[in-house]
């Protein structure tokens, strides 16, 4: 089946209100190590790509940069908009990276945060050496949703199988590989030198209640009928249950640093 990138944006933006309040934020030190390590300063010009209604940006608002948030997700511009309405330094635009038009404004930095896979490649390496000064990065990150071979993991990895996928669970070795794979193909653009990759790892302790606001933003989810996301809802549930009421997850966050060429 052909992977359509507009629809999958479209029923990401159905989950506008679960994104803002559920999904996972980001290290801190992952911040730390784009900013420290790509020279950004004061009124630098930064570009966002699929800022979905501002997680990311939400711990850069404070450094002065400039930055500009493309967003596919009509609600989740809104809700950007909203939440950033006192920082005139940040703009939400609603459009894909890949179809803007080309201006002469060039950028210290894009980056994108669990977003940079949606890009149809390879237009999106493309555009983003285009938009790039000379001296500029390319900083793509993500959290991984780390498994363990523990009960808990493996429950809850049955689960999200049951119904079609809460995340895409990765074990270390899987991690690993991921990693590599994704320094390849940024590689293998010939636009950007080999990047420099930074991880952290860190853990969010859920309810069952916020670990499933956190399954409804997931697309493959949001498309099964009404009464098997209520079964979904109340085994998540049980499984809770089962480990005093908490569901623990751990995330990798990789920061891929790469300066163009």
């Amino acid at each position: 089946m052909e992977f359509d990138s507009k629809k999958e944006s479209e029923m990401f933006d159905k989950a506008a209100e679960y994104y803002d309040k559920f999904r996972p934020g980001y290290p801190n030190e992952i911040i730390e190590a784009m900013v420290i390590n790509t020279g950004l300063i004061k009124d630098s010009k930064i570009l966002e790509i699929g800022a979905g209604s501002g997680k990311a940006t939400e711990y850069l608002k404070n450094y002065g940069f400039t930055i500009r948030c493309v967003e596919p997700g009509e609600n989740l511009v809104k809700n950007g908009r909203i939440k950033f309405r006192d920082y005139p330094n940040i703009s939400f635009e609603c459009g894909r990276f890949e179809e803007l038009e080309k201006g002469n404004e060039k950028y210290d930095v894009i980056f994108a945060a669990q977003s940079f896979h949606w890009l149809p490649q390879p237009i999106g390496y493309q555009r983003c050496a285009e938009m790039l000064k000379d001296n500029g990065y390319l900083a793509p990150f993500w959290n991984m949703y780390i498994t363990y071979d523990n009960e808990a993991d493996k429950n809850l990895l049955k689960l999200s199988k049951k119904y079609g996928g809460f995340a895409d669970f990765v074990s270390e070795e899987e991690s690993v590989n991921r990693i590599q794979s994704i320094v390849k193909g940024i590689e293998d653009s010939g636009l950007f030198e080999t990047p420099a990759v930074y991880k952290h790892l860190w853990v969010q302790e859920y309810t069952a209640e916020e670990y499933y606001g956190f399954v409804l933003t997931g697309n493959r989810f949001l498309q099964l009928p009404d009464e098997v996301k209520e079964e979904a809802h109340a085994e998540i549930m049980e499984h809770a249950n089962k480990f005093n009421g908490r569901i623990i997850r751990p995330y990798l966050c990789v920061l891929y640093l790469a300066a163009k060429k």
